[in-house]
């Protein structure tokens, strides 16, 4: 079970570092639609409907990290509480 814990511990690190580039992506595009004047007066060379596009098809692949990375924390925080409690309940059968 260590192992599983270990691995869940990396793939959540990996998870945090996507999950910062596709939030950082994400809240560019997020403000760019928000604020079209920004796009339109800086931004002159990208679409609208391209930002919009990218937008929605990062949101797939926002939720899924993030939903992974609950996943693997929900693992790291649970496993050490059920492994207290394993010792816990064999000293006490002591």
């Amino acid at each position: 079970m260590t192992n599983l814990y270990s691995l869940s511990r990396k793939i959540h690190r990996y998870l945090v570092l996507i999950i910062i580039l596709l939030g950082l992506i994400m809240t560019i595009t997020g403000v760019l639609l928000k604020f079209p004047v920004i796009a339109r007066d800086y931004f002159t060379f990208i679409d609208p409907v391209f930002i919009r596009y990218i937008h929605n098809q990062l949101s797939t692949y926002f939720g899924a990290v993030l939903f992974l990375m609950l996943l693997t924390g929900a693992w790291m925080y649970f496993y050490p509480l059920w492994q207290q409690s394993k010792t816990r309940r064999q000293n006490n059968n002591q």
